[in-house]
């Protein structure tokens, strides 16, 4: 063993130490039911749209799942109740 390695050891092993910690609430608290995200929606996709979805991520830092929420958030927005694009309205 290394000398550095040996001194871990030992600080490690003295007696009256211990190296587990004894917490009560180790993690995050719970978030609320309706901010869980529990369900999954299957998509199938190409092996090249992951690879353009996970380099966009990438490059925006964000997950893939965020990037896909807030694409389909946006979509949802710039649509009419029919579907259509919304027109401009001219001012």
């Amino acid at each position: 063993m290394r000398q550095e390695q040996m001194e871990n050891k030992i600080q490690l092993d003295t007696p009256g130490y211990s190296v587990y910690t004894n917490i009560r609430c180790m993690g995050r608290p719970p978030k609320p039911e309706h901010l869980r995200r529990s369900k999954l929606f299957p998509l199938r996709l190409t092996p090249g749209e992951i690879a353009r979805y996970e380099r966009a991520a990438r490059k925006l830092g964000v997950t893939v799942a965020e990037m896909l929420r807030q694409g389909a958030d946006l979509y949802i927005q710039t649509r009419g109740r029919d579907g259509s694009p919304k027109k401009e309205t001219k001012k």
